[in-house]
Order: structure tokens, then sequence, then C-alpha cells
């Protein structure tokens, strides 16, 4: 159940990131996006070459989650702390939804990156969350 919530949130902050990156007009462009601002959110997406049409469609499906994204944020942050167990998780639900509704609008092929991406995203987060950073 622990590993399960530690790769949810994983998920979550990747994805939270990619929206923050998009609502500022960066673009995922591999490696150096981090620097950048595209976050992890950005490795989900890398090595997955994306159609105009769906290009758009995560825009907008970025911006449906947005607002209520930086919300929980800002409530987060107001609080001077880490966001409590119920903040945290609807950021969670947020962007499990957010991934999945993304994931739906990839190719099989796409879908298989995506997932291959999610997963060493994930492992990266457990091995640092078990103290090996």
């Amino acid at each position: 159940m622990k590993a399960i919530r530690i790769a949810t949130l994983a998920a979550a902050l990747c994805v939270g990131m990619t929206s923050v990156a998009a609502a500022q007009g960066v673009p995922p462009q591999g490696q150096g996006e981090m620097r950048r601002g595209g976050g992890m959110g950005g490795m989900l997406l890398k090595d997955i070459t994306l159609t105009d049409a769906q290009k758009n469609q995560i825009k907008t499906i970025r911006e449906k989650y947005m607002p209520q994204q930086m919300e929980l944020r800002k409530a987060a942050q107001a609080t001077g702390g880490p966001p409590d167990e119920a903040t945290r998780a609807k950021m969670m639900d947020l962007q499990n939804k957010q991934a999945a509704e993304i994931r739906a609008i990839l190719t099989a092929d796409q879908q298989a990156t995506f997932d291959k991406n999610l997963a060493e995203m994930k492992s990266r987060m457990d091995s640092r969350r078990n103290g090996s950073s």
C-alpha cells in the first residue's frame, strides 16, 4: 500500500510539474527540460513524438486541471509546511486523472513508452525516498 501511494505521488508530482511548465509556455524537450521548468512531467512524454492534434489535446487537458492544482498548491504553501494528508490525496487524485486522460489520447506504441517512462520515474522516486540520493 505504501509503495502504491509513493508511486501515485510520484506520478502526481510529475504531471503537476508538466502543467506548470505548460502554463509558462515551456515545451518538454528532453534532458534539459528540468533546468528550464519542464520538470518530471516532461519526462513522462520523453521519446514520444506527438502529433499537433495530440499536443493541442494535452494542452487542453493540462489547462482543465491547472486551476484546481494551483488552488491546492497555494493552500499548501499558505501553511508554510508540506501539504497535509487530505490535500496530498486531492493532489494525487487530480494528477492521476490528468495522467489517465493524457495516456488515453496516445497511440498504443506511445502508451508503451509513456508507461515505461512512468515506471522509470517511480523507480527513481522510490530510490530517493529510500535514502539513496
